[in-house]
């Protein structure tokens, strides 16, 4: 318990150091952070319904809850993945866990993400008139995505240190998966004998429940698409947790 409020104290000093040499002599400081998924979530609504006239209800909605999520767990990946090597002289002379460095990227990401999305839905939910009672359930499927954000971040940039090869894997599978995975159309557009292919998908299985709890899912659908999300997080876990424990030890030699 000790060892675990020393790191959670550690992770929120570097996070608040971090964001403070970040936002430092800018002028509107922590917005150009949110700008970039603003102007993303802008961008694409204008082209998909004004411009390719989707047909779509409440398109804006349906947008929201899978691109803030899409970039989220991008963004996470992109900044953390080479945390561990990056950050190898303050590993090497202090005495800090190389997981308190990935959880401080991690916890600013996040905090840029929950600050863009709530810019965001709020106006959305009240331009849109749709309202349920699903909301009650995002903050679930919220957890889930984090968790899964941490725990695939971790083996990512635990992988990074002994393979160098994992970054451009990482980017090229995420250039693809963004076309794959239906986050700016809807997984009806996918022809039925192929639509086997996106239920595998991990990243469609984390964001597609959270996109329900505020656009047109129904209970026992969210709580379904939350259980196999669940499954999927305790399953990276498990292989992590092996990894880790076979790996720990020679980390700080290859770094």
């Amino acid at each position: 318990m000790i060892h675990l409020r020393t790191s959670w104290q550690q992770v929120k000093i570097l996070t608040h150091a971090n964001m403070k040499a970040r936002y430092r002599k800018t002028i509107v400081g922590f917005f150009w952070v949110v700008l970039n998924p603003i102007l993303m979530y802008s961008v694409q609504a204008v082209v998909f319904t004004k411009i390719l006239k989707l047909d779509l209800p409440d398109y804006y909605l349906f947008l929201l809850g899978g691109l803030l999520p899409w970039i989220f767990i991008n963004s996470s990946w992109e900044s953390c993945i080479t945390s561990i090597v990056t950050a190898s002289p303050i590993l090497k002379s202090f005495q800090i866990s190389p997981l308190v460095i990935l959880s401080s990227a991690i916890l600013e990401s996040f905090v840029n993400f929950i600050a863009a999305f709530i810019i965001l839905l709020i106006p959305t939910l009240i331009y849109s008139g749709t309202y349920s009672l699903n909301l009650l359930l995002l903050p679930f499927s919220l957890l889930l995505l984090i968790l899964f954000t941490i725990v695939s971040t971790s083996l990512l940039a635990t992988l990074h240190v002994f393979y160098r090869d994992v970054k451009y894997v990482t980017q090229f599978a995420m250039s693809i998966l963004y076309f794959l995975t239906p986050i700016f159309y809807p997984e009806s557009f996918i022809p039925e004998n192929f639509r086997w292919i996106i239920h595998f998908n991990p990243l469609y299985i984390l964001i597609e429940p959270f996109r329900a709890c505020i656009y047109n899912g129904s209970t026992p659908e969210i709580l379904l698409m939350q259980l196999k999300g669940l499954v999927l997080v305790s399953v990276l876990l498990l292989i992590f947790n092996k990894f880790w424990s076979k790996k720990k030890n020679a980390l700080f030699l290859k770094l």
